[in-house]
C-alpha cells in the first residue's frame, strides 16, 4: 500500500508540474484537435484545443515502471500500453494534420488494434496468465483461448474508451477511477508489478484531469483514450480478472453500446434511439451541462469500480 500510495503521488505531482509546459508547446506547434462535423454545436468552440495530453501521462507511467519495477509482468502492461498510444498518436496525427480525415480509417485502425491484442494475448499465455476468474466457475485455466479473449478485449476496451472521451473530463475521469480500482485489488492480492503501473496511471490521469476538466486546456487525443484502454486490459488480465472488466468499465460498455444501438436503428428502422451518440452526446442534447454529465457519469463508474474490487475480494485470486 505505501508504495502505491507514493508512486500515485509521485505521478500526480509530475501531471501538475509538467502539463503547462505540455500545453505551452503544443500551443506554439499548432497542434489542436478538429471537431467532428456531427459534434453537438456545444463543441465547435473546442475548435483548436491543444490534444496529444495522452503523451505525458503515459510517459510518465512508463517512467515509473523504469525506476520502480522493470519486471516481465509490469513489461506486459506497459507494452499494451505503449501499443495504444502509437496506434492513438498516428490516428491523432492524421486529424490535426487533415481537416477532411478524423484519424486513420476504422478497417486499419481495427487491424493494427486487433494484432496488439495478439501479442498480448500471446505473452498472457507465455507469462501464465490463463486462469481468469468467472463467477460461479472459479478460474478455469483458458489456454489458447486466452489469446481469442485479449485480442476481443483490447479491441473493445480500447475503442470504448475512445468512444468515451468526448465531454471535458469524462474520460479521464472514469479511466482514473478504474485503474484506481485496480490498484487497490493489486494492493490486497500483492501483485506488486500491476500495482506499481496501475498506481502510476492513477496518479498520473488524475494530474491530466487537472488540465482536461471543464473548459478543458487540453485533450489527451486518441493517444491517451487507446493507450488507457489497451493497459486496462492488460493490467485486469494480470490480475486474473478479464471476465470482470465490462463491471470495472460500465460507463465504456454503456456509451459503446448507445453507439451500436443507434447505428442499428437508423440503418434498419431510419429512425433514432438516442438524440445522438455516444450517449453522453445524447444527454448534452437533453440540456444537460458537461460538469453534472460528467459527474453523473463518474459515479456509475465509481459504482461499477466497487462492485469489481468487491468480487475480486470475495472471488477474486486471494479468496
Amino acid at each position: 500500500m505505501k508504495h502505491a500510495i507514493i508512486v500515485g503521488a509521485v505521478c500526480f505531482a509530475a501531471g501538475v508540474a509538467l502539463y503547462p509546459l505540455l500545453v505551452t508547446a503544443l500551443v506554439r506547434a499548432g497542434v489542436g484537435q478538429h471537431v467532428a462535423s456531427y459534434s453537438p454545436l456545444s463543441h465547435r468552440i473546442k475548435e483548436g484545443t491543444p490534444t496529444l495530453g495522452g503523451l505525458l501521462f503515459c510517459a510518465i507511467a512508463v517512467v515509473a515502471w523504469l525506476v520502480v519495477d522493470r519486471s516481465r509482468e509490469g513489461f506486459i502492461a506497459v507494452f499494451a500500453l505503449l501499443g495504444g498510444a502509437l496506434v492513438g498518436g498516428l490516428d491523432d496525427v492524421i486529424n490535426i494534420r487533415s481537416r477532411r480525415r478524423l484519424g486513420l480509417p476504422a478497417r486499419h485502425k481495427l487491424i493494427v488494434e486487433g494484432f496488439i491484442g495478439l501479442l498480448l494475448g500471446l505473452a498472457l499465455l507465455i507469462a501464465g496468465f490463463t486462469h481468469q476468474y468467472f463467477p460461479g466457475l472459479g478460474a478455469p485455466n483458458l489456454g489458447w483461448g486466452i489469446v481469442i479473449l485479449a485480442i476481443a478485449a483490447l479491441v473493445a476496451t480500447s475503442n470504448a474508451v475512445n468512444l468515451t472521451d468526448g465531454v471535458d473530463g469524462l474520460a479521464a475521469s472514469c479511466t482514473g477511477l478504474a485503474f484506481f480500482g485496480v490498484t487497490m485489488i493489486a494492493v490486497w492480492t500483492g501483485d506488486v508489478h500491476a500495482t506499481i503501473l496501475a498506481a502510476a496511471l492513477t496518479g498520473s490521469v488524475a494530474g491530466f484531469l487537472v488540465y482536461n476538466w471543464h473548459p478543458a486546456r487540453l485533450f489527451m487525443g486518441d493517444t491517451g483514450s487507446l493507450a488507457l484502454g489497451c493497459a486496462l486490459v492488460a493490467l485486469t488480465a494480470e490480475l486474473h480478472l478479464l471476465w470482470a472488466l465490462p463491471l470495472l468499465g460500465i460507463v465504456f460498455v454503456v456509451e459503446a453500446a448507445s453507439v451500436i444501438i443507434n447505428v442499428t436503428a437508423i440503418r434498419r428502422y431510419g429512425r433514432r434511439v438516442f438524440r445522438a451518440s455516444p450517449l453522453h452526446h445524447h444527454f448534452e442534447e437533453m440540456g444537460l451541462r458537461e460538469q453534472r454529465l460528467v459527474a453523473a457519469f463518474a459515479a456509475v463508474a465509481a459504482v461499477g469500480t466497487m462492485f469489481t474490487v468487491l468480487y475480486a475480494h470475495f472471488a477474486g485470486p486471494a479468496a
